[in-house]
């Protein structure tokens, strides 16, 4: 699975969206010497913290710079904050059917995944509640994404086992999803609204690792 990366912003070049992305918080941490965990509750907006706000702008516009985007993104000022463009689960809700087909272009990429046979219809059926469930959780709390029933993810975990997957190739299937989402980012990253990008992102990722811990346990048999 993608971690997050200590790399320094003097070597952000060449890395992946997803990678600049999920380094966010370990960068902004250690630049000004807090936890990442806070950073990512301000990210959230379950804590507030200029200074913390400004540096991840700073970071996020460093970001959107290096994969070209022409325009910086914008930095918060405050409560009152202008709304500059579409939100992540917008693009994504947009250009899902597109996003489905990539994922299955990665699946036959990855040779543990391409070596169970299935059809283009079966591997993909129970991949796409995942992210309509995703979506639809992105504007909860953490605490109630933390209590919520998923599942979408759940079935997948349980249809995994049953057509001869391993743990870590239903993991895997997870990280091609996260990944499908970040291009998604990526491309249309001068539509999107700057200011909620990287809460999105970040609530985005905690939803994707509380469906992955759900399909886990179901695959498990244990729920």
């Amino acid at each position: 699975m993608y971690h997050d990366n200590p790399t320094t912003n003097s070597k952000l070049i060449g890395l992946s969206p997803q990678t600049l992305y999920r380094g966010l918080y370990v960068r902004v941490s250690r630049k000004l010497g807090v936890d990442p965990s806070y950073v990512s509750r301000v990210a959230r907006g379950e804590r507030q913290s200029p200074e913390v706000e400004t540096a991840l702008a700073q970071e996020i516009e460093h970001i959107t710079r290096k994969l070209g985007s022409v325009q910086p993104t914008p930095r918060p000022t405050g409560l009152q904050k202008e709304n500059r463009g579409k939100r992540l689960r917008f693009f994504v809700s947009k250009q899902r059917n597109s996003l489905g087909h990539e994922w299955l272009q990665y699946t036959q990429d990855d040779p543990s995944i391409r070596r169970i046979k299935l059809s283009a219809k079966r591997r993909l059926s129970p991949v796409m509640p995942i992210v309509d469930e995703a979506l639809s959780s992105m504007k909860f709390s953490l605490k109630e994404i933390a209590s919520r029933p998923m599942k979408a993810a759940s079935r997948h975990g349980k249809e995994r086992r049953e057509q001869g997957y391993s743990p870590t190739t239903l993991l895997e299937e997870y990280n091609l999803i996260r990944r499908c989402i970040y291009n998604v980012a990526e491309q249309n990253l001068k539509h999107l609204d700057g200011e909620h990008l990287i809460r999105d992102l970040g609530q985005l990722g905690e939803v994707l690792d509380f469906q992955t811990q759900s399909a886990i346990r179901a695959f498990l048999g244990q729920a």
